[in-house]
């Protein structure tokens, strides 16, 4: 029995623009985390000052974002520290997701207290402070809008970074709770419906409730070492196969951080091959930079 074992990591130019990438990243949400924390104050205080529940409750959602942030910037100081630290098989990647799902719980218990102290301001009117509260929310909008253009364009082209995708979604989510309090306030000032404000906040909760469970979804994926791509076994299989007598006995793929894919892959092989053979054979696949390759002879002839 012949077993030929291999295990790379390959972090040549792709590894240092993915550093360059998050560190461009940290920066940003640097940037984001103090805007954010000013506005949360302002909002917070003159929430309680002026009587206005979507006030309040946008500048509790901007206390969450502020927190969220801080997860943000802790898992990229962590990751880089951890890079190359081997009590880490694959590296610290994972923390990108860890910090993004918990950014996510944290957005989703932020949205269930917002939508039951909205449902119970329906039934219990709070008397408002138009004037401070309006100016205040308009502020607040400003600040959270500001923040999240500046993560937008980052956390589009980076779809994997969950960490950084948390962070834009509770500041997209902070604007929408923003823009809702400023159409409540207005509502309720010129038009005298003071429900707007109690339902501007439920309407807020349900939107940034999904977006939480969406995200939850996504980061449980990479944490559970899901199949990042249905479609890659059989990409790799085909590659892996196209040689007379090389059969695929078993892949497995994961996803090790939002940059990296890692895969063990077992051959059988009539003509038993090195495995950097099987790994050439592999290159160009994106993200797949740790593959692990066992090569066993061929129990039996292959047939045609």
């Amino acid at each position: 029995m012949h077993h030929a074992h291999d295990h790379t990591h390959d972090h040549g130019h792709c590894g240092c623009h993915a550093r360059e990438q998050d560190a461009r990243a940290e920066r940003l949400t640097w940037l984001a985390f103090g805007l954010n924390a000013a506005g949360m104050a302002a909002e917070v205080v003159f929430g309680l000052i002026s009587g206005s529940m979507a006030l309040f409750a946008d500048g509790l959602h901007m206390a969450s974002d502020a927190f969220a942030l801080g997860i943000a910037l802790f898992a990229y100081a962590f990751a880089r520290r951890n890079a190359h630290n081997g009590a880490y098989a694959f590296g610290a990647g994972k923390i990108n997701s860890l910090a993004g799902f918990a950014s996510a719980v944290l957005m989703a218990c932020v949205t269930a207290y917002l939508a039951w102290e909205s449902a119970a301001r329906l039934f219990a009117p709070v008397p408002i402070d138009f004037g401070p509260a309006l100016a205040v929310a308009v502020v607040g909008l400003g600040v959270n809008a500001v923040c999240a253009m500046f993560l937008h364009g980052h956390a589009h082209a980076n779809a994997h970074d969950h960490n950084l995708r948390a962070a834009y979604l509770h500041l997209l989510a902070d604007a929408l709770t923003s823009l809702f309090a400023i159409g409540a306030l207005l509502g309720a000032k010129h038009l005298g419906l003071n429900w707007l404000d109690p339902v501007g906040g439920l309407i807020g909760a349900l939107v940034i409730g999904r977006w939480a469970l969406r995200l939850i979804q996504e980061c449980s994926r990479v944490l559970l070492d899901r199949v990042p791509d249905p479609e890659l076994p059989a990409v790799m299989r085909a590659r892996l196969e196209q040689e007379d007598g090389a059969r695929v006995r078993d892949i497995r793929i994961w996803r090790v951080s939002h940059h990296q894919l890692a895969s063990v892959v077992t051959m059988e092989d009539e003509s038993p091959r090195p495995p950097e053979h099987y790994k050439r054979l592999l290159a160009g696949i994106e993200g797949l930079d740790n593959v692990t390759v066992e090569v066993h002879p061929c129990p039996c002839p292959m047939e045609g």
